[in-house]
């Protein structure tokens, strides 16, 4: 069970923030706030991973094109010249070309004739009419080889959007907890302050200003880590999503903490039909066994048919004959060295690779979609600790500062406790973002759960 609630955020930007953008007077880019669907589907556009895997899918598609050549008949043109006084070339092209003459059957000019030309402009047709199944499981083969790519490009998809939403909630962890550090400052600044007024009315020592300027010293220094943090946490969002403008994104959206009612079983139901990995390997699964049915097509005799119209002539293109021819031909290859039962052994052998790997993705599948329920789920429950500790350590240092006021409290108190507080706002910060990079895994294990994302 996951709870509900938003974790409040001012509306406006950083002063600590700004501090940091000014600090860095090198980079001249503008800030745009972003939500973070305009950066998934930025990151849809324009990621070059994502554009890869896209690339390799329609790859796959035009292979699964290709396959339909086993059925469609083949139309070749061609045009062919030959000069030579071979006897029996130049008998037969004299009469292709309808030139043959009784002069033609003289024994000298007939065993020995002078060297003449011939131009042959053919027009084939080639026809497979049966090739003992190796086009049927072929064309099967290469479209699951296409589901495959397609849910191979699906997934890297969906882990591109899942590196782009943990850097999203990066950039906004590194920005709460700026407010964080500098509310911290603005306190500590303020401590400071009456340390010193407390050593100049006599009821503190130099020491309390001293122990005070050192924890001031402390934030600031952590304030400057931060600020480089929002920095590096804004570049990889870019990085992550694609995004090559010179520009300061800034995400309009704060991390959220909402219930999720799911249990372990509907979500693991789900992952099974809808994640992309495991019906990639499913598909590569039946690519494999359609290969295996294919090799058999190996030593099973093939029929094919042919149709030819040609025309012969002296010149290129001519028409001085013409002739047409059709015809089938019967080949089979009883043995040709092993090749085709190697080829089957080969192939059967891989289809037994291929559904022992479907079956380890479906149980790995099983224990992320597990593990990731787990992990949310105790995020989740962390969230509400966080918080009550929050409202816990505020209440203790507002206690501390009066009773420090009142000389009721040591200075080391007063920090001690203020440490604490800060401690507890990081903390709860830490744990929003926790939450929300659990459920995104969440949703990217189960195939993108509705409920989820």
């Amino acid at each position: 069970m996951f709870r509900t609630n938003y974790i409040s955020m001012p509306l406006t930007v950083l002063a600590a923030l700004v501090l940091t953008l000014a600090a860095a007077p090198s980079r001249a880019a503008d800030t745009l706030r972003v939500s973070l669907d305009e950066v998934l589907e930025h990151a849809r556009v324009n990621s070059p991973r994502v554009l890869a895997a896209r690339s390799g899918a329609e790859a796959a598609e035009g292979m699964e094109l290709a396959s339909l050549a086993g059925f469609l008949p083949r139309l070749k043109l061609s045009e062919q010249f030959i000069r030579g006084n071979d006897p029996v070339f130049a008998f037969g092209a004299r009469l292709r070309q309808s030139r043959f003459t009784q002069a033609d059957f003289a024994l000298g000019p007939l065993n020995e004739p002078s060297a003449l030309n011939n131009w042959a402009t053919r027009v084939v047709v080639e026809q497979p009419i049966f090739n003992g199944g190796k086009s049927f499981y072929g064309r099967k083969t290469a479209s699951s080889y296409a589901d495959a790519a397609r849910s191979g490009s699906e997934a890297v998809t969906d882990q591109t959007l899942f590196g782009v939403k943990q850097a999203y909630y990066s950039v906004i962890l590194a920005r709460e907890s700026m407010k964080v550090i500098d509310a911290a400052f603005k306190a500590a600044e303020s401590h400071v302050h009456q340390a010193r007024q407390l050593v100049a009315t006599g009821l503190a020592t130099r020491a309390d200003e001293l122990k005070a300027s050192v924890r001031l010293a402390e934030i600031e220094q952590q304030r400057i880590r931060n600020g480089n943090m929002v920095i590096l946490a804004v570049e990889n969002l870019k990085l992550a999503s694609g995004w090559r403008k010179e520009v300061f994104l800034l995400p309009s959206e704060n991390l959220v903490d909402r219930e999720l009612d799911l249990s372990l079983d509907s979500l693991t139901a789900f992952a099974t039909v809808n994640q992309p990995q495991l019906a990639a390997a499913n598909s590569a699964a039946r690519a494999a066994e359609y290969e295996a049915r294919a090799a058999w097509g190996e030593v099973i005799p093939h029929l094919n048919g042919f149709a030819q119209y040609e025309w012969d002539a002296t010149g290129p293109f001519g028409n001085d004959g013409n002739n047409w021819m059709v015809g089938i031909s019967l080949d089979w290859y009883p043995f040709n060295g092993f090749r085709n039962i190697g080829k089957i052994k080969s192939k059967r052998a891989a289809r037994e690779q291929a559904a022992w790997e479907a079956a380890l993705a479906g149980h790995h599948l099983e224990v992320q979609v597990k593990e990731a329920y787990l992990d949310a789920d105790a995020a989740g429950r962390m969230v509400p600790v966080a918080r009550s500790s929050v409202e816990q350590a505020r209440e203790s240092l507002r206690i501390v500062e009066n009773q420090y006021a009142g000389e009721l409290a040591t200075i080391t108190d007063l920090l001690d406790t203020e440490l604490a507080a800060t401690n507890s706002e990081l903390s709860l910060v830490r744990s929003l973002y926790e939450y929300n990079v659990a459920l995104a895994r969440l949703s990217l294990v189960t195939g993108g759960h509705p409920e989820v994302n």
